[in-house]
């Protein structure tokens, strides 16, 4: 202090935006990769989103109507490049279950192969609705504790607005998830 120097508070914390700051700079001066400085960015913009900034919108859904025959919906389902597929009933709207592409082959095997007598609405799993506004960071938590991958995204009044993946959070930091059945563009 009598020279003039500025002591430092060994308990001073940066602020999220300091932080942005200097991992945006790192990145710009070489000392931290461009990808790693994009992944730490993503996990601060990470507590501003809510589900549904990340859903897949109900238009751009694939659905099954669970009343087509057997038959037809295992046709549905290898078609799709989908493992969990939402089923409806009377309207697309009304979601009663969502199959998932190991539970119909499991059927189909004790069935021997007679497609006639699987009835999906049994094999689906109970659909899981969550709210459109909670904070993609407890969905993600949500996710874990119920070990699930899958939820259907409902509005204030209970109407199905998309659904969201846990690829979908992902995807919020790492960027994009390719698998070998994404189509390459």
């Amino acid at each position: 202090r009598l020279l003039g120097v500025k002591e430092m508070n060994q308990h001073e914390v940066l602020t999220s935006k300091e932080i942005e700051g200097l991992v945006g700079e790192s990145a710009e001066h070489g000392q931290i990769e461009s990808g790693e400085a994009e992944y730490i960015q993503n996990v601060f913009r990470f507590g501003d989103l809510a589900v549904e900034d990340v859903m897949v919108h109900r238009t751009a859904m694939m659905m099954i109507n669970a009343d087509l025959p057997s038959d037809e919906i295992v046709t549905e389902v290898l078609a799709s490049e989908y493992t969990r597929i939402p089923l409806w009933r009377d309207k697309p709207e009304n979601i009663i279950g969502v199959l998932h592409a190991k539970d119909l082959l499991r059927a189909i095997r004790q069935v021997d192969g007679d497609m006639s007598k699987i009835d999906v609405s049994v094999i689906a799993l109970p659909p899981w609705f969550v709210p459109e506004m909670r904070p993609i960071s407890e969905q993600l938590k949500a996710f874990r504790r119920r070990k699930t991958h899958f939820a259907l995204v409902v509005d204030e009044y209970g109407e199905v607005e998309g659904l969201v993946t846990l690829e979908d959070i992902l995807e919020e930091i790492v960027g994009d998830i390719s698998d070998e059945h994404d189509v390459v563009v």
